[in-house]
C-alpha cells in the first residue's frame, strides 16, 4: 500500500471522483510538426481511449508488418483516458497507404506524415490536460480556495499509476532486488523506474513536511524552469526571488551513482535521512548501474483554467511538462478512490 504523501495545501475538505469515464481526462501532447514529406518515417497522430501506448504501438507494428521496435513514440499516456499523441514507424524505402483504413473501436488516426527525422522519447516538451472531477461532496467553498493556489505550485510527486496497484511494482522490486523475483525486461524496466520514484516521493515528502519543498535548502540543486537544466546556488536573495518568480526549482533525487553535480549540506542530509530507511532499494539501484538525475520537487500549472459544470462538477484545463502527473494537482484538490 502506498503512503498518502502529504500535500501541500493539507487534506482536501471534498472528497468527489477521477476518471469516472475516460471523457473526464483528455490528455493531448503539445509538439508541433512540419514534416519535410519525405524520408523513411510516417509519423501518426492517433487519437486513443481505453487502450495503453505500448499496446497501440503493437497494432501499429502488426499493421505494417514490422517489428515493434520499429514502432516509436514520445511519451506514455493514460490508458483510462482520452489521449492524443504521436507515433511513428520506420518504413525505409517505401509508403504504407493502408494508414487510411485502421480505425479501430480504441484508437483511430487524425493526421498523418512522412518525414527524414524519428520520433524519440521524450520529444514533446508539454501535455495539455483537460479534466473533469465529478461526484463533489463537501465544502465547495474550499474547492474554490484551493484551485486559486495551484498556479503557485504543487509537490511535484510521481502519480501512483507509477507504483501499480497498491503499490505493486515497489513490493515487485524489492524481491528482484533480493533473488527471490526474475522478471522480463519489460518488468525489470518499470521496477527500476518504480524505486526511483519512490525515493523521490519520499525526499519531497519530508520536505512538504518542512516546508523546503518550494524554497529551497542550504546545498541545493535547483533546475530551471523551461529547459531543466540544472545547477548548484547559494541560497540568497536572488536565488530566493527566482523561486518566487518560479524561475527555478529546488529538485530532488532520482537515484542512481553521483555524477559531477551533487547536493550538499542541509539539501544532502534530507536525501541521505530517506536513503538509510531504504538501503535495499539503493544498493539494488547502484547495481543495474543507474546514474543521479534530478526531477523538479515543484510543479507549476501552465495556462489553467477552470470552471464547475454543474453543482457536484468542476471541468479543470491545464498544461504540464513532460512527465509530470496531473493527478499532482487533483489530490491538493479533492479526495479521490484511486483505480483498481
Amino acid at each position: 500500500m502506498l503512503p498518502d504523501w502529504p500535500r501541500a495545501l493539507g487534506t482536501p475538505q471534498l472528497s468527489g471522483v477521477l476518471k469516472a469515464q475516460p471523457e473526464d481526462f483528455v490528455v493531448e501532447e503539445v509538439f508541433p510538426v512540419e514534416f519535410s514529406d519525405d524520408g523513411e518515417f510516417d509519423w501518426l497522430w492517433i487519437e486513443k481511449r481505453g487502450d495503453n501506448t505500448e499496446y497501440v504501438a503493437r497494432q501499429l507494428a502488426r499493421l505494417a508488418g514490422v517489428q515493434p521496435k520499429a514502432v516509436t513514440y514520445s511519451g506514455q499516456k493514460d490508458r483510462h483516458a482520452i489521449t492524443r499523441q504521436w507515433f511513428c514507424v520506420h518504413l525505409p524505402g517505401k509508403n504504407f497507404p493502408a494508414w487510411d483504413a485502421p480505425e479501430t473501436e480504441t484508437w483511430k488516426i487524425l493526421r498523418k506524415g512522412r518525414h527524414r527525422q524519428k520520433l524519440r522519447l521524450g520529444s514533446h516538451r508539454y501535455n495539455r490536460f483537460t479534466l473533469c472531477l465529478s461526484a463533489l461532496e463537501g465544502d465547495l467553498d474550499d474547492l474554490g480556495h484551493r484551485v486559486a493556489q495551484l498556479s503557485q505550485g504543487v509537490p511535484n510527486y510521481f502519480g501512483e499509476q507509477r507504483f501499480g496497484h497498491q503499490g505493486g511494482n515497489i513490493s515487485a522490486c524489492q524481491q528482484w532486488f533480493a533473488g527471490t523475483l526474475t522478471p522480463g525486461r519489460f518488468e525489470r524496466s518499470m521496477y527500476l523506474s518504480a524505486a526511483r520514484s519512490y525515493l523521490f516521493n519520499t525526499v519531497l515528502a519530508n520536505r512538504v513536511l518542512d516546508g523546503s519543498w518550494n524554497t529551497g535548502l542550504d546545498g541545493e540543486i535547483y533546475a530551471l524552469r523551461d529547459s531543466g537544466s540544472v545547477f548548484s546556488a547559494e541560497r540568497n536573495e536572488e536565488t530566493l526571488a527566482r523561486l518566487a518568480s518560479g524561475d527555478i526549482q529546488p529538485t530532488g533525487p532520482l537515484f542512481g551513482k553521483a555524477g559531477r553535480l551533487v547536493v550538499s549540506a542541509a539539501a544532502a542530509s534530507a536525501e541521505e535521512a530517506v536513503y538509510s530507511l531504504q538501503e535495499d532499494l539503493c544498493v539494488g539501484l547502484l547495481k543495474h548501474g543507474l546514474s543521479m538525475e534530478r526531477r523538479a520537487l515543484r510543479l507549476i500549472p501552465q495556462d489553467l483554467q477552470w470552471q464547475f459544470t454543474g453543482n457536484k462538477s468542476l471541468e479543470l484545463s491545464f498544461s504540464l511538462p513532460r512527465g509530470c502527473f496531473a493527478t499532482a494537482l487533483v489530490r491538493e484538490l479533492i479526495r479521490y478512490p484511486l483505480a483498481s
